[in-house]
């Protein structure tokens, strides 16, 4: 979920090429065609003296087009593809701590997302090395590109990779996309719009031999085209909750900065730069921005009694995350509308030795928003395995009146045998979810706790104070 992008934040913007196919455009109103500038050269070049003037001329146009001045040149070079990934890896082990990549781990194969074997970052790694493309390194203002793209792919990445260079240059890029603890949710707005931003910015430099921009082509276009991504027959074996995780900043990202540019062009993106979303929340709903709608502070979640107690891991998980969560259950449309209650929560995940267990703590803005997401909730108990999800739909259509009979009685817990009981329960508009304990040994799990001691758990979590 949000701990996906929190590694892949750290560099920002790393493009898949999928992004490099242009969205079909036949439905939009057309203008009168105008000349393509960032066309008017190619960025193939044969030396490295002509490539770096190539990407001066594009960074001139581009920015014409974003409308955002560039206030220095940006360093570039093209490099191969084992070379990319290592640099990746090398960024990213700089500022990461093991506690982010364990607790990543294990929130996503306690929620029964992965598998006990999961290895966290080499799935991260090898869906980047099947899609990207290049990447922007705001840490040494540099853009990189792969050297085995072809012309049309190169210049679209390009242009993707010069507006955060743009965005770096103005707006400190490498600072807001910093990871710290309960700073998940803000950073997935950050990287929300630094991705919508230079994805709306490279579909209008495409779109204007069409005559049109960005706009005239609707969200839905996008959608289709990076959604992609996920049925990828070389990334099979990446947890389907990571190919989304990665997917959505670029697709919420642009209906929320069309949103802004729909009410008052690029202007309106500049001063939500200066004055970021800070919530997935604020992202998802451009009405709950401009009215500024902060989170609710919630009280992180105790450890279990006789449980492990060491904090490995806490943070916020926010709307999108929580989103991206659900539709491990439910299709997007009712993940959706069950995650858009959101108002706060708090995640932790303890450890002892090979003991496990996550806990979190979430509340929604109403009573009835509560209990909808608890009937979502309630299903991900009933319905713990990957396989039996995508395969037996009939064990699905019990498993939503299941979770409507739990709503109402308002606590749920189903016992597994390798991620332990998974168990929710509410108080009001706060949900009280637990998740283990469980027994860890290297690529097995098993569980070491029970329905009654954590029933007992998730309630003493949601009523809290």
């Amino acid at each position: 979920m949000r701990r996906a992008l929190a590694l892949l934040a750290l560099l920002a913007g790393a493009c898949a090429s999928e992004t490099a196919r242009a969205p079909e455009a036949a439905s939009a109103p057309a203008r009168t065609p105008a000349k393509n500038p960032a066309t008017a050269q190619s960025t193939v070049a044969e030396s490295e003296g002509d490539y770096q003037a190539v990407v001066n001329a594009a960074l001139a146009r581009v920015s014409e087009v974003r409308k955002l001045g560039a206030i220095g040149p940006v360093k570039s070079q093209v490099i191969g593809r084992t070379a990319l990934l290592e640099r990746i890896q090398k960024e990213l082990m700089k500022d990461l701590e093991p506690e982010l990549i364990e607790g990543s781990n294990e929130l996503l194969f306690s929620l029964g997302a992965a598998p006990a074997d999961l290895d966290y970052l080499g799935s991260i790694l090898k869906l980047l090395g099947s899609q990207l493309a290049g990447f922007y390194d705001p840490r040494v203002k540099e853009m990189v590109l792969l050297d085995d793209l072809g012309a049309e792919a190169q210049e679209v990445t390009l242009w993707h990779e010069l507006v955060h260079a743009l965005q770096d240059q103005h707006y400190d890029l490498g600072k807001l996309v910093k990871w710290s603890p309960d700073r998940g949710d803000a950073l997935g707005a950050i990287q929300s719009l630094a991705e919508g931003d230079a994805t709306s910015a490279m579909l209008d430099v495409m779109l204007l031999p069409r005559g049109i921009d960005a706009l005239a082509l609707g969200d839905g276009a996008l959608k289709g085209s990076l959604g992609m991504v996920e049925a990828l027959p070389e990334i099979a074996s990446v947890p389907a909750v990571l190919k989304r995780s990665v997917v959505a900043p670029y697709i919420d990202g642009v209906a929320f900065t069309h949103a802004l540019r729909a009410q008052g062009g690029w202007a309106a993106v500049d001063a939500a730069w200066r004055d970021p979303p800070a919530t997935t929340e604020q992202m998802l709903h451009p009405e709950k921005y401009r009215a500024r709608e902060p989170a609710e502070k919630v009280p992180a979640p105790l450890p279990l009694a006789g449980g492990p107690d060491r904090v490995l891991f806490h943070d916020v998980l926010g709307e999108q995350s929580l989103r991206i969560a659900f539709e491990e259950w439910v299709p997007p449309a009712s993940a959706a509308e069950a995650a858009s209650g959101w108002a706060g929560d708090a995640i932790v995940v303890f450890a002892n030795g090979e003991r496990r267990a996550v806990a979190v703590r979430l509340r929604f803005d109403t009573e009835q928003q509560a209990i909808r997401a608890f009937e979502v909730l309630a299903r991900g108990a009933l319905t713990d395995e990957p396989e039996k999800r995508r395969q037996d739909r009939p064990a699905l259509a019990v498993s939503r009146e299941e979770g409507k009979k739990a709503a109402k009685v308002g606590r749920i817990c189903r016992e597994r045998a390798q991620r332990g009981p998974f168990a929710v329960a509410r108080s009001g508009r706060d949900l009280g979810v637990t998740l283990g304990p469980y027994q860890r040994r290297t690529g097995v799990a098993t569980s070491d706790g029970d329905c009654s001691g954590a029933l007992r758990w998730a309630e003493a979590v949601a009523r809290a104070r």
